[in-house]
């Protein structure tokens, strides 16, 4: 913001935030819809639409249809989410957890775009473990489920966290997403490991683009070093901290809590989701 615009009272810069004065571009689709499953960085993506660097450049806000509903969240398994009404426009939807045939029932506006964010789901199953046990707000379940972990040793603990993803339609809904572009052709497939990535800008960019969010390259640059890694906990990549949200920053986690028992259920339980996905 120029110098003089930060003598501005309170009121007169909300209103400038809001004014066409403010947006340099604004997209020309009328809704974005960030799709994806838990523990994915789904919050974290939507920080980063949320930005005012970023409505600046896109004129859409950003809508959370869960921050709405009684409890604020969604109940229905991910597998059996379906929407009959249209969502506010224009907007970033941000985020729908939801499996292929669940977002095809949205009723779209003329202009839009769509994204899935996917992540190996073994890093899925590890990072749901420990934040359910130590970290996530207690919404629905999780009070339940926390006490149950509680009393589990880690390897019971993953196996029972296996089958409850399994009930939850977590898995299923990752492989639902597989070719999703050649349905949809205004769907764009992200990995979660490439937007998290210390060299993650060509994606971002790429991503931007997708939902025409014209965003200066230096800009950009501005908005992911404010929320990268480092800045939101605190630590190194890699430092851990289980009782964090932002717990260890690392792909590939999964290798050090995984034992033959855990490979051999989650084998069975998530079946060819990481050879679709082309995880090693």
């Amino acid at each position: 913001m120029s110098h003089w615009k930060r003598w501005l009272p309170a009121w007169l810069k909300r209103w400038y935030r809001r004014s066409d004065l403010y947006v340099r571009h604004r997209s020309a689709n009328q809704n974005i819809y960030h799709c994806t499953v838990q523990k994915s960085a789904s919050q974290w993506v939507r920080a980063i639409f949320a930005d005012e660097r970023t409505y600046r450049y896109s004129g859409l806000r950003c809508h959370d249809y869960e921050f709405l509903l009684p409890g604020k969240h969604d109940p229905r398994k991910i597998i059996d989410r379906t929407f009959t009404t249209p969502f506010p426009q224009p907007a970033v939807i941000t985020p729908i957890y939801v499996d292929y045939a669940g977002f095809a029932t949205i009723p779209k506006p003329a202009r839009y775009k769509a994204f899935f964010v996917m992540r190996d789901p073994r890093d899925v199953l590890v990072s749901w473990y420990f934040s359910i046990k130590n970290s996530h707000g207690l919404l629905g379940e999780i009070e339940r489920i926390r006490a149950d972990l509680t009393g589990l040793s880690q390897e019971d603990g993953l196996l029972y966290a296996i089958d409850f993803l399994t009930a939850y339609g977590l898995f299923a809904a990752q492989r639902s997403w597989a070719n999703a572009p050649a349905k949809d052709g205004h769907v764009m497939l992200v990995r979660h490991e490439d937007l998290t990535a210390p060299d993650n800008l060509l994606i971002m960019e790429k991503l931007l683009e997708h939902c025409d969010i014209q965003m200066p390259r230096k800009v950009l640059e501005e908005v992911l070093s404010a929320y990268s890694f480092e800045k939101l906990s605190g630590r190194e990549r890699g430092q851990e901290d289980p009782h964090a949200h932002y717990r260890k920053g690392v792909a590939g986690d999964w290798r050090n809590h995984f034992t033959d028992k855990i490979q051999a259920r989650f084998d069975e339980a998530a079946g060819d989701v990481v050879r679709l996905w082309n995880y090693a």
